[in-house]
């Protein structure tokens, strides 16, 4: 029986045009494959990361949050639209007392819902874009009570008044998504409530179907 012999051929992208080249494969038939630059190039290169927060503080709440938001960043997309993957959430300690203190950032993203009203809070692009789409976002506003969890680890000083003081971050990479017409509602629930913060979010805009 004669051999034979199987190509597997990949396309390659370059500036100007698209290329074929056949694809090696090891004695078992797999493809060895390794990461060439960081694992949020490709889809940063595409255009469609950005990010927003508040600008001014709020003061933390000491009990688990309800229907009131310190920030919304809501998905102004139509139904069917585009969807907000969250990549990343932060909140900013501006205002500390001298005490010990600790707080914890807190987010859910709520049903459908009405759009707020534009809190004129700038959304910068990952790759210097401007944003021309439908996301906006207000500060301290209402919303209805749908899954708040606390995201990152919380922080913890000691005695002794600090301005600004310090921060959390949550690697959210996906595990949060917020679907057209629906909001992502920030807060923050510390030790006590002469702390005040500014919080935000980064995202990517993507088209997925949601099941």
């Amino acid at each position: 029986m004669a051999d034979m012999t199987a190509q597997v051929l990949g396309a390659v992208r370059n500036p100007n045009a698209f290329l074929q080249q056949q694809i090696a494969l090891n004695e078992k038939g797999e493809q060895i494959v390794a990461q060439g630059l960081p694992r949020y190039t490709e889809i940063t290169r595409r255009g469609t990361g950005w990010a927003t927060m508040s600008t001014a503080a709020v003061a933390a709440l000491v009990v688990r949050p309800s229907t009131v938001a310190a920030f919304e960043i809501f998905n102004g997309y139509g139904l069917n639209g585009k969807s907000l993957i969250i990549d990343r959430l932060f909140w900013h300690n501006l205002v500390s007392t001298n005490v010990i203190e600790s707080f914890v950032g807190w987010a859910q993203v709520t049903t459908v819902k009405a759009a707020v009203t534009d809190g004129s809070f700038v959304v910068r692009g990952a790759t210097g874009k401007a944003y021309g789409g439908p996301v906006i976002a207000a500060a301290s506003t209402t919303v209805i009570a749908s899954g708040w969890f606390p995201w990152g680890n919380g922080f913890t000083k000691g005695a002794g008044g600090v301005l600004p003081m310090g921060g959390v971050c949550a690697e959210v990479e996906g595990r949060i998504i917020v679907p057209p017409q629906c909001s992502l509602c920030l807060h923050v629930v510390a030790s006590l409530t002469g702390q005040t913060f500014t919080q935000g979010a980064s995202w990517y805009e993507e088209q997925l179907t949601l099941e």
